[in-house]
């Protein structure tokens, strides 16, 4: 599964690429210095169900490259796991996002917030923790519908995720850090 979710990426930003036209960052940095963006696949993935939403606000930028704030909030309400039988996760994130070649970027982040889950499949009990995660991405933000007062794009890009701290019982094996990929649709002002 985690490949096909790969290869659905790599295809959208194929098809994205050619709206991109060569695109510097240069006339963003100038005009819109914050953002809006929210994941648009994993909400609709099963047993991930992943809502993501964040804010972004440059905080560092040269003439061809910059870097972003990012500010936002992770939220999995009553959604069936590989571990319990339902699982609840609110989190809030912060992260940095470094611009390195036109839309080519890295960043990471740390989600913090608190979890719980029900009838663990393991040992039948239900589970309530504080949660902490790191994440780390690459990825690509190809902008299009260029106007003077916004911009809008898509940031295709994947990654990894881990648990810091999380306890929602025993796993049996089962990872706790993650491949992940996403596709995100933003808007600058």
């Amino acid at each position: 599964m985690k490949k096909s979710i790969l290869m659905l990426l790599v295809s959208i930003s194929c098809m994205f690429h050619h709206l991109a036209n060569a695109q510097t960052n240069t006339e963003s940095i100038n005009t819109h210095k914050w953002g809006f963006e929210t994941e648009l696949i994993q909400p609709f993935i099963p047993t991930i169900h992943i809502i993501r939403f964040q804010v972004t606000k440059i905080i560092y930028s040269s003439t061809k490259k910059h870097g972003d704030l990012l500010i936002g909030a992770w939220i999995r309400p009553n959604v069936k796991h590989d571990v319990v039988e339902k699982i609840n996760e609110y989190m809030t994130m912060v992260g940095y996002r470094q611009y390195v070649w036109k839309g080519l970027h890295i960043e990471v982040k740390s989600n913090m917030g608190y979890a719980w889950g029900t009838k663990n499949l393991f040992d039948g009990k239900d589970y309530e923790t504080p949660t902490w995660f790191w994440e780390s991405n690459i990825g690509y933000k190809f902008d299009f519908a260029k106007r003077e007062k916004q911009n809008l794009y898509v940031i295709v890009n994947a990654g990894g995720l881990g648990n810091i701290v999380a306890d929602i019982g025993p796993r049996n094996g089962k990872p706790d850090n993650f491949l992940q990929a996403g596709l995100l649709f933003g808007i600058n002002f």
